[in-house]
């Protein structure tokens, strides 16, 4: 009985901590400013008729929407 008392009061301890340190880490992370990476911007189509650089180039268009999107 008195084990079960002392882990009841332990457990309310450590609620109240993990309580604390839920609020600091929501506050720090309100007050922190959000920071995008920098994604490099794909080259330019030059008109070639290759399949295969028109195809590098969707990939890439692709992928830098894909990335831009997905830090927002």
């Amino acid at each position: 009985m008195a084990t079960t008392m002392a882990l009841s009061t332990r457990i309310e301890e450590l609620d109240v901590k993990l309580a604390l340190c839920r609020a600091a880490v929501r506050e720090r992370v309100s007050s922190a400013a959000l920071s995008y990476e920098d994604v490099p911007k794909p080259k330019e189509f030059m008109g070639t008729k290759s399949t295969y650089d028109m195809d590098n180039f969707l990939w890439k268009m692709e992928n830098y929407f894909r990335r831009t999107i997905d830090k927002r």
